[in-house]
């Protein structure tokens, strides 16, 4: 193995290391786009997911109860074989399936979501792509704050 390999290796193992330890990761979510876009349009459409499972949540004014977002999560930019960007987010809350699959499905492409089994090879699997040109971007609440009504999807009933 030549120095670069190495020092992939090593960045992969340092960001799972990173993203493993940053929250309590309870769902894995994979986000295709139809279309190719950019990273910032990627972004965009993912802030948009953001805000649309807040509103759900904690209401029209969520911005005052939990600030930008009510999760912690980390989002993982890789780009496909076909010139397309999709993303990896893992969140350490409950979110509402059904409305990430309706908003995203009719928005910009597929979703696949799984609760997290295996917190090491989440981690692993959204950190690898920091060492073959993709990027991280990590939220974290600076308090957390539980919804008054919780519906069954948030409560696992």
């Amino acid at each position: 193995m030549d120095d670069y390999t190495l020092s992939n290796d090593a960045l992969a193992e340092s960001w799972k290391t990173y993203v493993r330890g940053f929250a309590q990761w309870q769902n894995f979510v994979t986000l295709t786009f139809r279309d190719i876009v950019t990273r910032d349009q990627a972004e965009h459409q993912f802030r948009y997911l953001i805000q649309v499972l807040n509103r759900d949540l904690f209401g029209k004014h969520y911005t005052r109860i939990v600030g930008h977002c009510y999760c912690s999560y980390v989002v993982g930019f890789e780009s496909q074989k076909r010139g397309a960007l999709h993303m990896h987010v893992l969140f350490d809350k409950p979110i509402n399936f059904n409305l990430v699959h309706v908003v995203w499905n009719k928005m910009a492409g597929f979703a696949w979501i799984k609760p997290v089994d295996d917190v090491e090879a989440v981690s692993a699997y959204v950190a690898k792509y920091v060492s073959k040109g993709g990027d991280l971007s990590l939220y974290k609440p600076l308090q957390v704050k539980e919804p008054r009504f919780q519906p069954f999807w948030y409560t696992g009933l």
